[in-house]
Parts: C-alpha cells; structure tokens; sequence
C-alpha cells in the first residue's frame, strides 16, 4: 500500500476513535432516572462522595502487620502508588503516617461531615505539597473520565418549536438585528455551540446535578417509588451522607429556567427538556478544577455568555426572564477550588473563600449562587496566621500536614525511584534502611512526651537506641513494634499510647533535612561509596553522618545508636541462620521433662507420650533446665522453675489433655517450646564466634581452598549462607562480609544476653 493511502488509513481509524470517546452522551431525565435505579449509589453523587470513591479506586485495601492485636489503632500499611506515583509527571511518595491521615479524612467525606470546610495542606518547602495537590487532582480529573468516576450535571435541552411563534431563521435575524457587524451567516456558526437540529443547549453553570430539578416537595416520593434496594433508600433517606439529594435547591439560572417554562408549557414537557450531561473535571479549562496561583490576578468580574443570552431573550421573548450571568466560583460548584501557596493574591483569596464557606453562598450582582465545592489550600507553617488571625475561620478548617518523610520504608522508596532499583545491589541488607533512618531523625521532635509516659525503664535499650528512643518511634512510624521491646513494654503500649504517638508524627517534620536536600545528601553518600569493591556498609554510613557537614542536624548520640542497634540487629540474624534444630527432638524433650518431673529421683521410666525411656537424675533435669532458664542457672532457680512447670503441669495442662487437647497444643507445652527455641538461638554462634578455622572457612567460601576444612565446619558455613541469603535477603558476599562483620566485631560479647 502506497505510504500516502496507509496514513490517510490509519487517520481514518485515530478519528473514529476519537470521535467515539469525544461523543457526548446526553440521557433524557427518564433514561437517567433509569440508570439511576440500577446503580444508585454510582448515580447519586457530590464531590465529596466522589473523591471517597477515587482514592479507594486508586489505593487498595491496606493491611495490618498486628490484626489480632486488641490494642491495635488500625495503622494500616496503604499502597499509595498508582495515585501518586504511577503515569505522574513528578511522583509523590506519601509515608504511612501520611497515608493514614488522607484516608481517614477522606473516609469522612462519604459521612457527609465535611461539609462547609476547607482542607489546609500545611508542610514546609521542599515537602512537595504542590507536586501532592498537582497529583490529586490529575487523577481526579482522570477518574471523571472513566465509568466508574461517573458524575452528573444538569443540561436544558429547550425546544425552540414549542416556545417559537415564528420560523427558528426569523429569530436569527432577531438575535444578529442589534449588531450591526454580524450577518446571519457568520453569527450562525458562533451560536451553533447553543444551537443543535432545533435544540437550544444551555448547561447549568453551577453543575446542579440533575435529580435537583425535581421539587423538593415530590423527590423522596419519587425516589421511593424508582429505587428498589431497601438497604440504599434507608441510607438515602436517613444518613447524611445523602442529605444534599433531599434538601439541595436549583441555582438561581435552573430556578428561572424552570419557571419561564412552566407559563408556557406543561410540567411533563418540561421535564422533557432535562437531561443529564457527563460532568467531566477539565483542570485546564477550569471546569470541575480551579487552581490559582499567587501570581494570578483577582479577577472578580461575573462570566457572562453574550450569544447565549440573546438567545434565550430572543426566545423567552424577554430581557430579564432569565439572566444568564455567573462566577467563577460557579464553575468549581460540585468540584475544587484550590489556592496553590497562601501568598500574595491568594491570601485575598482565602479570606473571599472564609466568607463562601461561612455563608455557603456567594453574591454575582443581584443573584445568589449556594457554592458546594471542595476548597483546598496549600500553606507554610509560616503563613499560618492569615488563618488563626481570624477565630471563626478556625472552625471551618480541616489541618492537614505535608512534612518531610518521617517513615524511613518511604525515604527509601524516594531513593529507589529516583536512582532505580538497582541501587539496593550496592547495600548490604538494612544499611540502605540506616542511611534513611539517620536523615528522617533530623525531622523529629527535641522530646515525646508519649515516649515519656510510656516508656519507664529506658536503660534496658541503652546497648542498642538512642537516650530520646527516637529509633523506636521511627520504628513505630513505619508500622513496626520492634522484637527488642521488653515483654512489659509491649504490653503496655496501649491504644491510646499508640494514638498520642501517630498524633505527635503528625507535628513532626517541618525541621531537618528536606525532601530536595535528602536526594542531595544520598547522591553524595552514594557516589563516593558505590564504586567500592565491598557492598556498602553500616561503617559507611556512620563515617558519612559524623561529618560536621550533616552531624549538626542529627540527634545528639544517635549515629551510635544506630550502630549498636544495627549490630544487635545483625547478630539476631546471624544466630537466626546458625540456628539448625530438630523440632520433633525439641517436643521430645519438652514432653519428657513434662512427665520426668513427676517421677522419683533414680527411676528408669518410659515416657508415655514419646515412648522414649528416661533415667531421672539431676543431671537429666539439668540439661534442660540450663537452656530453658538460660544465663547459667543456680540450683536453688532451678528447683524452683520445675516445682513451677509441676503445679501448672498438675492444675491446667493434665487437665486439658484429659479434655482431648494434643499436649503439645497446651499453653504450658507452647511456652516452653517457644523459651527452649529462644535460647538455642540465642546461644547458635557460641561454638563458632571464637573458632580461627571458622573465620578462615567464611572467607574461603566459595574458593578452592573451602574443599580443605573440617565436614562440619563446612556443613554448618553452608547452611549459615543459605540461610542468610534465603531469609534476610544477603547475596553469597553479603553473607559472607556481615558475618566477617560479626566476628571481627565480637558481636556476642557485645551482646552477651541476646
């Protein structure tokens, strides 16, 4: 095919492509109201309603590390992604403190609560609020778009032929007559965006929705009768959320529409000139979505349709029967109205919205226009005054932060997506984490007074946090409750502790490093390091940091701290992966311990449970009471421990195996199963840490040289580096190097109890 035919082919298939998703579809109120009684909830919808729906379209359900916690607050892990991240020019990354107060904010608005409000996005520079707003609202625009982001307004399709007494070419002659620089023929083509095969189009400019059209008085009768689903009309009628349906008026223009008809028409054929129209946010045409920027004049002149009114004076056969003429803020109605940075002209702006909102109406010359739309604000902690300088606008304020990333996962993320993915090869495991915990410490409060209330006994953290414990709130940020907490202290980390703590991450982040300075301070830590022959370390990253250049806004002994915490760290893992036991054993030994103890000294017995037969001297006792009890027992703590495991033995578990309960499903059994595999961990590298064969056997792995050692020597560096790799994500070097690491270090002795 000749190239000429092939592009005016493929034009052909791009323009019927575009014609069909550019076609506007138009239902008459009867087709509407049809739609509407098979997805009531999709037909039914406010601005508020809608953007509930976006963002649990755009973030799937989150989860929860603790979900049988009875303590826990629902912090959940979102998945922000594809709202602010994916298809964006410039991704925003929202940690969880962050995600978590969005969705509850958002959650309300399907209650109906936040109306009359304005939300204020208050974060310091470089915390990218404008890329968050800029996000938002594309994908909001983006979500009108697509079927299930379905919204409706109001369009009048008025039927010249019914209201015209005189031929529709007579009344272009009436429309043109006044203008002495129009002819008929020129003026035909400006009016046709009105005009269409006898139709006089003319939109609701505030985006009434359609079912408002219908009187008050008759629209729950009418929505009874349509609407079978009982569980919705119960949440239609009797939940605020669906209030606006019931109570919502017309605009002054529908109003006068409405009742120039009805002196000439019957009600059914005005109902018959209702339609519903997509209402598809446009940002850039301002319909929908509005954003004014500092620089932006205040313009607060009305919008009037000139051609447009001729028409509807010409046809209604009067000047001021209907009065076409709006506001800006009309074209928002139902949609956003965002102030991008509270300075310059938008400060005048905002205080023009506090009067909006307070009222809920906003005066164009002699009409009145009801304002519902969503007003957004994007402010610095600085210009927080323009604000609090006036009381009665607090009250109709919704405080959001937007600070710098308190979640070190997220800086994380950040560093990825700005650099690839590729950068984690360059880290041994956790480093990468340390690096985004050390800047994140900068943005954190001097003192928590939640951290004080809760925590009594800090010095039992002293090896391995921080004197504030700002590596445990970093810790609680990201969702995690650390395994290094005390049994006390995560017992008593209650509800409302949990509450008070996320409450205080919601003040912090306005000081320390910034967002734009953190990718700064990674390049540089990334370029001197990455090209060394060793993946890079912990050792690293705390040289980095010490440099007067950063250490200035990190804590006080926090670099150390994190040090000595990676290294406990560490160690758990290298004992973890030492760690190769015999779990049928383990239950044997547990089970025979179980009955040897309610048998006399110097008997011979055969246990019958795990029919294994056991000689009872304090020696037997002694073997398993040592690495039950750990720490090197005494005799008297010994004796005392089995006259314990004896009583509970006789009054609880005995009595639960006699109500047909596996022993080994007892609480009894699993305590001891779980104290008897902690201490076997615990002690996993004592044979080895001080062994010279077994250092060299490391560093030979994967040489010639490893085929010279002792088989279980080699047996157990094997499965040492199988398990590291397997379970905490090391590569064979990696494994190798942290474990070097741990013996050059004497992370044991360090450690000794852990």
């Amino acid at each position: 095919m000749p190239r000429g035919n092939k592009i005016d082919c493929s034009l052909k298939k791009l323009t019927k492509k575009l014609q069909k998703e550019n076609k506007p579809v138009n239902l008459p109120l009867k087709d509407f109201l049809q739609l509407l009684t098979k997805d009531p909830v999709l037909s039914l919808r406010n601005v508020f309603q809608l953007i509930y729906d976006m963002m649990h379209h755009y973030i799937p359900e989150g989860f929860n590390e603790y979900p049988n916690d009875p303590e826990s607050i629902n912090y959940i892990k979102y998945d922000c992604s594809r709202l602010f991240v994916h298809n964006t020019d410039q991704p925003f990354f929202a940690d969880r403190l962050l995600a978590n107060k969005l969705i509850n904010v958002f959650d309300s608005f399907r209650q109906g609560v936040v109306t009359n409000k304005m939300l204020l996005f208050v974060g310091p520079h470089g915390s990218g609020k404008s890329i968050f707003l800029n996000n938002l609202l594309n994908k909001l625009e983006e979500y009108t778009k697509l079927d299930e982001g379905a919204m409706f307004e109001t369009l009048w399709q008025i039927d010249t032929e019914k209201l015209a007494s005189v031929p529709i070419q007579e009344l272009l002659k009436n429309i043109t007559s006044n203008d002495k620089n129009l002819d008929l023929n020129s003026n035909i083509e400006v009016l046709s965006k009105h005009y269409f095969d006898k139709i006089l189009m003319i939109p609701c400019p505030s985006h009434d929705h359609p079912i408002i059209q219908i009187p008050t008085q008759y629209r729950k009768a009418l929505l009874d009768e349509i609407i079978e689903d009982k569980a919705f009309k119960q949440k239609l009628f009797y939940n605020k959320e669906y209030e606006w349906v019931l109570k919502k008026t017309p605009c002054a223009i529908c109003s006068s529409i409405f009742k120039a008809l009805s002196s000439r028409l019957d009600v059914e054929e005005i109902l018959q000139m209702i339609y519903a129209k997509r209402y598809e946010y446009d940002k850039k045409i301002g319909e929908g979505i509005t954003i004014y920027n500092p620089g932006d004049i205040v313009d607060n002149r009305p919008i009037i349709d000139k051609e447009l009114q001729k028409w509807i004076d010409t046809l209604f056969k009067s000047s001021n029967a209907i009065t076409y003429i709006y506001s800006k803020q009309a074209k928002t109605n139902n949609g956003i109205f965002a102030i991008m940075d509270a300075k310059s002209n938008n400060i005048e702006r905002v205080k023009n919205i506090h009067s909006i909102i307070s009222d809920g109406i906003h005066k164009v010359e002699t009409f009145e226009e009801r304002i519902d739309s969503l007003f957004i604000t994007l402010i610095n902690p600085e210009d927080l005054n323009i604000i609090s300088d006036e009381k009665s606008f607090l009250d109709r304020v919704i405080k959001i932060p937007i600070p710098y990333i308190r979640d070190y996962n997220t800086e994380v993320e950040i560093y990825k997506s700005v650099y690839g993915g590729v950068i984690v090869n360059y880290f041994l495991p956790n480093v990468l984490e340390c690096f985004a915990k050390a800047i994140n410490s900068s943005r954190l409060n001097d003192t928590s007074p939640t951290i004080n209330k809760w925590i009594k006994n800090r010095s039992l953290y002293s090896k391995f946090s921080d004197k504030n414990l700002f590596l445990l709130k970093l810790e609680i940020y990201s969702g995690n409750i650390p395994s290094w907490l005390s049994e006390e202290d995560t017992k008593n980390f209650s509800r409302k502790l949990r509450h008070q703590l996320i409450l205080e991450g919601n003040e912090e982040g306005c000081k320390g490093f910034s967002g734009r300075e953190s990718i700064e301070i990674f390049n540089n830590f990334y370029t001197k390091y990455k090209h060394k022959d060793s993946l890079i370390t912990i050792d690293n990253v705390i040289s980095f940091f010490k440099d007067k250049k950063y250490n200035k806004s990190i804590p006080t002994g926090f670099l150390d701290a994190l040090n000595n915490l990676y290294d406990y760290t560490i160690l758990q893992q290298i004992k973890e992966s030492m760690f190769f036991y015999n779990d049928e054993q383990i239950a044997n030994n547990i089970i025979n311990y179980f009955f040897a103890i309610n048998e006399e000294f110097g008997t011979q017995v055969k246990c019958p449970y795990t029919k294994e037969t056991i000689t009872i001297t304090e020696d037997y006792f002694q073997t398993i009471e040592n690495i039950l009890l750990d720490n090197h027992p005494s005799n008297k703590e010994r004796e005392e421990f089995r006259n314990d495991v004896l009583k509970q033995y006789v009054a609880k578990t005995l009595q639960e195996v006699k109500s047909g309960t596996n022993i080994t499903e007892t609480k009894q059994y699993q305590h001891l199963h779980n104290r008897y595999n902690q201490s076997l961990k615990k002690n996993a590298l004592a044979p080895f840490i001080h062994n010279i064969n077994f250092r060299r056997g490391i560093k030979d792995f994967g040489t010639d040289a490893f085929k010279n050692y002792d088989k279980r020597v080699k047996e157990e560096i094997k499965q040492l580096i199988k398990n590291l790799v397997f379970k905490f994500n090391y590569t064979d070097q990696g494994a190798k190097q942290i474990t070097l690491y741990a013996i050059d270090n004497d992370l044991c002795t360090k450690f000794p109890s852990n």
